[in-house]
């Protein structure tokens, strides 16, 4: 969309931060900091009418203006991955996504992805995300499977974005964990940040950003091999790895998870015990509220049924 601006404000715990890093981070259109950064050097992010570097500092009370350029070609190819379309009409797609499928293009992923998926199954596409991100409003990580909405146009994107920085979109998720919870229902709300020394991760920190997590004891396994919970997951926020670092941090880590939990390997499974399995929303052009539901995936089923066989004895 040509002559789009976007504004946004800065916060305190954002303040001396790099202008690329706090846009990348905070901006709700889910643009990745690569094009984030390329916004920048074409002179297209400004603040109080001084057009700005991404070496640029965040201050407390700065309210940044970004100019969306004009849109690229898309240059990608698509491909027909397999791909459990729920719903679509002419704005909005939901997909319910299999858990080992990337998202999007990056380093070392310029095929296989989930927008080379939807670029052959669907008949169009937002291009607000950028040429590598094309209908993504937002994510699910690679090992994470479950239900996400597309942007089909701009429009589209701009309002499913807006309902996701407004945190009226309704996320909810399936994790099964090792360990019990101390009560049946509780929220964990802590700052997140990515660790400080291991970049592929995120930790909880002080000086993060907002992360609320509440968290539903669904059922409890105490087995010979231990204890293990099946927890119902609603997010407030979209903090990457936000549940995963939120249920680390309480003991819980999530069964499969390589980089959270130190014992991922005792398992032997393909991906890590977690699905979106709710998602609800406004859409875009109608305004009538839209829930989706997805059932677990087979891995994960799998592992609650060798669960329920030691329960039983077998």
């Amino acid at each position: 969309m040509e002559n789009e601006v976007i504004q946004i404000p800065s916060s305190e715990s954002a303040v001396s931060e790099r202008l690329d890093k706090f846009l990348a981070d905070n901006c709700s259109c889910n643009f990745s900091r690569s094009y984030i950064l390329k916004i920048i050097n074409q002179g297209l992010v400004s603040c109080g009418g001084n057009v700005l570097k991404a070496s640029y500092r965040v201050k407390v009370d700065d309210v940044f203006d970004l100019v969306l350029p004009k849109l690229e070609k898309l240059d990608l190819s698509p491909q027909n991955i397999p791909l459990d379309v729920v719903y679509q009409d002419s704005d909005i797609a939901v997909i319910n996504k299999p858990a080992g499928l990337i998202v999007h293009p990056g380093a070392g992923a310029q095929k296989d992805t989930l927008i080379n998926a939807l670029l052959y199954h669907l008949d169009g596409l937002s291009s607000i995300g950028g040429v590598e991100r094309p209908g993504i409003v937002h994510r699910l990580d690679r090992d994470t499977a479950g239900l996400m909405v597309i942007a089909k146009n701009d429009n589209a994107h701009i309002s499913l974005s807006s309902q996701f920085e407004k945190r009226t979109v309704s996320k909810v998720y399936t994790a099964l964990v090792k360990g019990k919870p101390r009560v049946a229902n509780f929220i964990i709300e802590n700052k997140i940040e990515r660790h400080p020394k291991y970049r592929q991760k995120m930790t909880v920190s002080s000086k993060g950003r907002l992360a609320k997590s509440e968290i539903t004891v669904k059922k409890v396994w105490d087995c010979k091999d231990g204890t293990f919970s099946l927890l119902k997951v609603r997010i407030f926020t979209g903090r990457t790895h936000q549940i995963r670092v939120h249920l680390s941090s309480e003991g819980l880590p999530i069964i499969g998870d390589s980089v959270y939990s130190k014992s991922s390997q005792k398992y032997r499974l393909p991906y890590l015990l977690l699905a979106s399995v709710h998602l609800g929303f406004d859409h875009p052009v109608t305004g009538d509220r839209m829930e989706f539901d997805a059932e677990l995936p087979e891995h994960f089923l799998k592992f609650i049924e060798k669960l329920d066989r030691s329960l039983n004895g077998d």
